[in-house]
């Protein structure tokens, strides 16, 4: 126990040399001289190990998904045993997409994740798919999905303390507070900042074992439940419409979403031949058995109707059923509201950090001004910044209302549409780069393409009006994905102006490090093969050495005069 609580806290392992990151000089004074774009080494700390690469995939999946969305997703498919296929489902496939990202995370072993792989994968036009990632996940995806999870928070810690808060700004007013906390901390340290991440993770899988053990418990009469007919009812009352399961599934993947987080930061993470494959199959394996029986905990507890109308606060109920009025109602939902936290620590630390790696790569005007660490505190402390900035706007100007649902299939929609294209990648890649030095892990194509395949789903069919015409949200049907389809076309404004227009003017090539990484991963893989071999040519030399020794042989005079050849035995 002290050994993993000191992992816990610390997370030291050995110290080791790896690949340093490259910083991309885009300083942009406006004048060719200083703006042309130069490799320059510069090591990045290696922050993260295997416990905390985990934890930031684990602490991000299971943040407000799991305690937010049940009820929702039971709602639009009818009945839990089609929720729960949906959510087994949604493992399976995100483990299909984490290993496309295994594969691609250890080609690029630098900070930026996902808009990396898309430059090497798709570099034309002039870098548009990276760029357009970039854009919609610094300005809408992460800003919106953390103003999604602050009022969660505040929902449970509020419920915990027997308030109403019929308008949502009370709870807007907690989510305030956390992300202004976090961020600070973020800015503060960035050690701490993963302490708090491992604390939260611990507190957040400790919290789900208590539901599903609960649930398991009640199933076999040790806990006395109303009785429900939630699975004695099978599949009837299933609905059948396809635009509510492209609702539903985004909201699965909503609460999957997070295996990627860890590849924003790559650049940090030690030993990443071993710890990066660990750390992301883990943490989906890991999150999608206790998702499915969590949510099997929550219908044998919960009946159908009560589960549906309890929205965002369905584990708030289920607790209070199972344990009354001061472990149920107080205790639990204060520790859920930490968890939906954790997951805000895990998604500010991921996106500062691919903000900083879009500036590296000249995606920023200017970025100097905005981008790079803080001389003294050693973190990204304009980044937050402006993230923190962006994050207040998507939390406080929409109006009263299922906020929560628009925010979450608002950045949904842009997030697996890259997330596709980026396993997409992996397939073009094999065909393009197929001797790529760094390589060290093949992701299985069948499981890709059905990554690809239901995040092409989850992007079109909302977009399919609903069978009966009628929307199950007071706003359109349409509304949702259009946003995120706009916001991610506003991008092409900025893309064209930087990367079109901007070299043209200066003569700036803001393409060429694409090259240059790639020079300089084949540089330091065949640095490390003619290091083996020298390793292996000096073992070889002792070995012949050693062998001469040992058959090393003089001449000794016999009694009768004649000569005598005896060997000298060399002691090892």
């Amino acid at each position: 126990m002290p050994d993993i609580w000191k992992r816990l806290w610390y997370d030291k392992a050995e110290v080791e040399a790896d690949t340093v990151s490259q910083v991309w000089d885009t300083s942009d004074s406006d004048t060719p001289s200083i703006a042309t774009p130069s490799l320059a080494p510069a090591a990045a700390p290696k922050n993260i190990g295997i416990f905390s690469a985990t934890a930031m995939g684990v602490s991000l999946m299971m943040g407000s998904g799991i305690f937010s969305t049940p009820a929702s997703i039971l709602g639009l498919v009818g009945t839990p045993s089609m929720a729960l296929i949906l959510w087994g489902l949604g493992a399976v496939i995100s483990f299909g997409g984490a290993t496309a990202f295994i594969e691609l995370g250890l080609m690029y072993r630098r900070n930026g994740g996902t808009m990396r792989f898309l430059a090497h994968a798709f570099p034309k036009p002039k870098l548009m798919l990276a760029y357009l990632f970039s854009w919609v996940m610094i300005v809408c995806i992460r800003p919106g999905a953390i103003a999604a999870n602050g009022p969660v928070i505040g929902k449970y810690w509020l419920y915990a303390a027997g308030i109403t808060d019929s308008s949502g700004w009370q709870a807007r007013a907690v989510g305030f507070g956390c992300i202004t906390f976090v961020t600070a901390l973020n800015i503060v340290s960035a050690k701490w900042s993963l302490r708090l991440i491992n604390l939260l993770t611990v507190v957040k899988i400790v919290v789900i074992l208590v539901i599903v053990i609960t649930g398991i418990i009640a199933a076999a009469g040790g806990i006395h439940v109303a009785h429900n007919d939630n699975w004695s009812r099978g599949f009837a009352g299933t609905k059948g419409d396809a635009h509510a399961y492209a609702s539903a599934l985004t909201k699965v993947f909503w609460a999957y979403d997070g295996f990627t987080n860890l590849v924003y930061s790559l650049g940090e993470l030690r030993r990443p031949e071993r710890n990066l494959p660990w750390s992301i199959g883990g943490a989906v394996v890991i999150v999608g058995v206790l998702y499915i029986m969590a949510n099997a905990a929550f219908f044998i507890v919960v009946p159908i109707d009560v589960a549906i109308n309890s929205e965002e606060i369905l584990a708030a109920e289920f607790t209070f059923r199972v344990f009354g009025r001061s472990v149920g109602q107080i205790a639990l939902p204060v520790m859920i509201g930490f968890s939906v936290f954790g997951a805000i620590c895990a998604q500010t630390y991921g996106v500062s950090r691919l903000l900083d790696s879009a500036n590296e790569v000249g995606f920023i005007p200017y970025g100097r001004r905005l981008c790079g660490n803080h001389r003294r505190l050693g973190t990204p402390v304009n980044s937050l910044a402006a993230i923190y900035a962006l994050t207040l706007l998507y939390l406080l100007a929409p109006p009263p209302g299922k906020v929560f649902d628009l925010l979450v299939d608002f950045v949904q929609w842009s997030t697996w549409l890259f997330y596709g294209l980026a396993a997409a990648g992996a397939i073009v890649l094999r065909y393009t780069k197929p001797h790529h030095p760094l390589r060290t892990f093949k992701s299985f194509h069948p499981l890709n393409i059905m990554f690809i395949a239901f995040c092409v789903y989850i992007t079109v069919f909302p977009f399919v009006p609903p069978s009966d015409g009628v929307s199950d949200t007071p706003y359109p049907f349409y509304l949702s994905p259009l946003l995120g389809l706009i916001a991610t076309l506003l991008g092409l404004v900025p893309w064209y102006f930087r990367m079109a227009w901007w070299p043209q003017k200066t003569g700036i090539n803001l393409m060429a490090w694409i090259e240059d990484e790639d020079a300089e991963d084949t540089r330091e893989e065949l640095d490390a093969e003619r290091h083996q071999q020298e390793q292996m040519a000096d073992s070889g030399e002792r070995g012949s050495e050693d062998s001469s020794g040992k058959g090393e042989q003089v001449e000794t005079a016999t009694s009768d005069g004649q000569a005598k050849v005896e060997p000298v035995i060399v002691s090892q």
